[in-house]
């Protein structure tokens, strides 16, 4: 049905359908081109999503202008057989995945350098808006077509920390890629959840760009093992320890702390630090 609505969507606004390129929880993305051969993705919503948070996913793209986070071009709904479909169209980000890039192996340590950097600025940006992404992951870093250029993708776990939680109290674990995910999300402990939950995302993100093992992930472990790991706030495995003190990589060790004060306390301070990491 979303593929129909999608070419319906298109011939509308005199866009040209390409075709899928990817399916969420929640929406599936297309491929179009639109005015002046400019290529874009056109999110189609499906019905059954939380009306509440799509508000939020887009109110929070919104809120964000950073080059190293995606731009969102268009919001509307459109009516199909009598049903209102949220759907939008946002900048096409044709340099894949970053989990596509680390199929390929770990980074090299300039790389790591230059990724780092950008991303914690985009953290940066996005904590300066009194919001947390909460799903900040391989899958939902994507590069411009220069192939270097990282880009945060998919609001659609964004808690805006000056609104109620959406998420309900009783819930045992919150909103969430578990395996990417800090122990007070994991356990739902919302007064916890700040800018530094998405700390804990990307040095877990960073330290398998770096190493390519997770860093509470002991030999030959499956992931939910890793999970329940964090989950309980077990300790840092030894051989990550090892290897970041090896490779003077033990900001890394610090970003993925069990506890929220553990970590760096602003992003000033963990870009201070990956700085001096390198230089």
């Amino acid at each position: 049905m979303s593929d129909t609505i999608a070419q319906s969507i298109c011939y509308d606004f005199k866009h040209e359908f390409i075709g899928k390129v990817g399916s969420g929880a929640f929406k599936d993305t297309y491929k179009v081109i639109g005015e002046n051969n400019q290529i874009k993705a056109l999110k189609v919503f499906r019905h059954g999503h939380s009306p509440k948070r799509s508000e939020r996913e887009i109110d929070a793209m919104v809120m964000c202008n950073h080059c190293n986070i995606g731009k969102l071009l268009y919001v509307s709904e459109y009516r199909y057989d009598n049903m209102l479909y949220l759907f939008t169209f946002e900048e096409f980000l044709s340099g894949g995945t970053l989990s596509s890039r680390l199929e390929a192996g770990c980074f090299s340590r300039d790389e790591v350098r230059f990724f780092g950097e950008q991303l914690i600025d985009a953290l940066t940006h996005i904590a300066e808006k009194e919001i947390v992404h909460r799903d900040i992951k391989p899958d939902n870093i994507m590069f411009r077509e220069d192939l270097i250029t990282p880009v945060i993708v998919d609001f659609g776990l964004v808690r805006n920390l000056l609104d109620s939680s959406l998420t309900q109290t009783w819930l045992m674990q919150g909103p969430g890629s578990p395996y990417y995910s800090a122990p007070e999300q994991l356990n739902n402990e919302k007064a916890l959840i700040d800018w530094r939950t998405d700390q804990f995302a990307l040095g877990i993100t960073l330290s398998l760009c770096c190493f390519g093992i997770h860093p509470y992930e002991n030999e030959n472990e499956a992931p939910i093992e890793v999970v329940e790991h964090i989950s309980r706030r077990d300790p840092i495995s030894a051989r990550f320890i090892l290897k970041s003190k090896e490779t003077q990589m033990s900001v890394l060790t610090k970003m993925v702390s069990q506890w929220p004060v553990q970590r760096f306390r602003t992003p000033e301070q963990l870009m201070h630090a990956w700085a001096n990491t390198f230089y």
